[in-house]
């Protein structure tokens, strides 16, 4: 971690937004892989859930990257920038919610697979500590949960 969940400054926001969206653009990646290496018919249903999670996180990443860029080249400290980061950071609550969601329903294939369920509950649980994390977050930079 960067911040250590007390957000000194914005840039080890950024750096939080950044790490944690590609750890949960590759967890689904993960999961498909080791899907199928060890026989795990997962339904197509499940796969494209999968592959939206993959891409809404990348679609972050990319987003947290740009208003980065933005701020650093902007000369003066504006509240505009503590509501995008707000913004962004509400935009990954959300996706980590969608994909905490979808993660137990993983959890019903291989139920004899020790080590499948181990790698769905190693995910969850790191999901939920980025939960975790980004609501300290956004709790620091003054704001409440969205209506």
């Amino acid at each position: 971690m960067y911040c250590f969940t007390y957000a000194h400054n914005i840039n080890c926001i950024f750096n939080e937004l950044l790490l944690w969206s590609e750890i949960s653009s590759e967890h689904p990646i993960i999961i498909k892989t080791v899907a199928e290496l060890t026989n795990k018919k997962l339904s197509s249903d499940i796969l494209r859930k999968l592959t939206e999670v993959t891409e809404t996180f990348s679609d972050l990443k990319d987003r947290v990257e740009t208003v980065r860029q933005d701020i650093y080249y902007s000369p003066y400290y504006y509240y505009g920038h503590v509501q995008r980061i707000r913004g962004l950071i509400e935009d990954f609550l959300l996706h980590d919610r969608n994909f905490l969601a979808i993660l137990p329903e993983l959890k019903e294939y291989g139920k004899d697979d020790m080590v499948w369920q181990e790698l769905i509950e190693h995910i969850i649980k790191e999901q939920q500590f980025m939960y975790k994390l980004f609501q300290d977050l956004r709790l620091q930079l003054g704001g409440y949960p969205r209506a």
